[in-house]
């Protein structure tokens, strides 16, 4: 036996032999056809360079059922088979050099078709195997595509429900933001004409402000006030919440000491007014962020406060998070940076209500939530929303992010309908990005935001 074939066939000499003939040598352009469907073929093609793909056009298939690049065969089913016809059209998808074998191999030496043979017999497994890879690659991203063009289908008429709850509620929320400012309007007016101004003041200020100290410091700050005998002790949790310490209340308070409860009564009503206005003002976002889903372009914010966008987030759960302990641990070095308040705001939302619902759940002893802000580098801001509940198994970690995801572990629920789904959105079209860590008494995802200032 000729030596080419001495103990193992080699794929180079292979090629050179039998597929380096110019004269037996396809030059091809992107869309030329090297078979047609059903075209008679006896020809073993081998691609030198460039990439061909096959496609069924009898079956409607404009993608490609399978792909050949260098090194590959094409051509080895029709080579073989009885009726010697192509079952695919064969295109050039790019710039491609093919050669080809046309002769019969057992009309070669004696010495050589055993080894020829061999050798052909090694493409036909290798040819197999690479189609069967590929079209199940392909079955993947077909079902990968369909579960996406399902879900876009479901969230258009999520979308399309949401927007005409929106429509009913805009002419709501409208009206409410309308009478709030009129009767903060009002009651300024009358307080102007019947009350001192140290009255008028805080009843502003509960307005501008509302509640500015944590509820430790305002623990403290009440404790000091409950020392004036004047001071009672609902008026003095009111007035420590309000900010007012105990020389400033004397100070104003003069010689009327009823006046005391008087600036904690309109101070109260003020500080309803502004939690009020905010509620009404992150519904009316909440409308624009229904109304808008599906069109690029929404209300955007240059100079944007992350942290006040936190701040009005707690606001609006405050009295869902009152069984709970909020710590609040912002960056006062916090850059500011463009974004879409109301959105950002609906993150918080999501994130906190998530981690309350979690705690309350569970029975969490000493239920805790800590919101975290800081400059994670010179170009992104980082949000954590930590909580010391039962924690989320690994194997959940993406699966909490996607709509209508619920699941029962220890009694709790993860995921929560689409509360998360709406925060991946959030924080991707803000170029974002969102980590979650979770073990067994911690829970924390952080929320990364980009630093645009131009």
């Amino acid at each position: 036996m000729s030596s080419i074939f001495k103990d193992r066939v080699s794929h180079e000499r292979i090629i050179e032999k039998y597929f380096s003939d110019p004269a037996k040598t396809i030059e091809m352009e992107p869309g030329d056809i090297l078979l047609n469907q059903d075209e008679l073929n006896e020809r073993l093609f081998y691609v030198k360079s460039g990439k061909v793909g096959g496609f069924l056009p009898d079956k409607g298939l404009n993608e490609a059922v399978f792909e050949a690049g260098p090194g590959s065969f094409v051509g080895v089913y029709s080579y073989f088979s009885d009726d010697s016809k192509s079952y695919a059209r064969v295109v050039a998808v790019e710039d491609s050099v093919i050669n080809y074998f046309d002769d019969d191999p057992f009309d070669l030496p004696g010495d050589e078709v055993l080894g020829f043979m061999t050798y052909l017999f090694d493409i036909v497994v290798k040819e197999l195997r690479h189609r069967q890879l590929y079209a199940g690659n392909m079955a993947h991203e077909r079902q990968e595509t369909l579960q996406k063009l399902i879900q876009s289908e479901k969230m258009a008429t999520l979308g399309q429900v949401a927007a005409g709850l929106a429509h009913e509620l805009n002419n709501s929320i409208g009206s409410m933001t309308s009478n709030l400012g009129q009767l903060q309007e009002k009651i300024g007016d009358y307080l102007d004409s019947h009350e001192e101004k140290e009255v008028v003041s805080l009843f502003r200020q509960g307005i501008e402000e509302g509640q500015k100290l944590s509820s430790a410091d305002a623990r403290k700050g009440r404790a000091e006030l409950e020392k004036l005998d004047f001071v009672n002790k609902g008026t003095a949790k009111t007035l420590s919440r309000a900010g007012i310490t105990k020389k400033a209340l004397k100070s104003a308070v003069g010689s009327d000491p009823l006046k005391a409860q008087r600036i904690a009564e309109f101070w109260e009503l003020g500080y309803l007014i502004h939690d009020m206005q905010i509620a009404a003002n992150h519904a009316t976002h909440v409308i624009q962020s229904v109304k808008s889903a599906g069109v690029q372009t929404k209300r955007w914010t240059k100079n944007a406060d992350v942290n006040k966008t936190v701040e009005e987030a707690l606001a609006i759960l405050r009295s869902m998070t009152k069984d709970v302990l909020v710590k609040q641990m912002l960056s006062d070095t916090l850059p500011t940076t463009e974004a879409c308040t109301g959105e950002i705001i609906q993150v918080w939302i999501n994130l906190i209500k998530n981690a309350v619902e979690s705690l309350i759940n569970s029975d969490t002893e000493n239920p805790e939530v800590t919101v975290k802000s800081r400059a994670a580098s010179r170009n992104r801001v980082k949000v954590s929303v930590i909580d010391n509940g039962p924690g989320i198994p690994k194997d959940l970690y993406e699966r909490v992010f996607q709509p209508n995801f619920t699941t029962k572990i220890r009694g709790m629920s993860f995921g929560l309908g689409l509360g998360l789904t709406i925060v991946q959105r959030i924080v991707d079209e803000h170029n974002g990005e969102i980590k979650l860590f979770s073990k067994p008494g911690q829970t924390k995802f952080d929320v990364y935001l980009p630093i645009i200032t131009d």
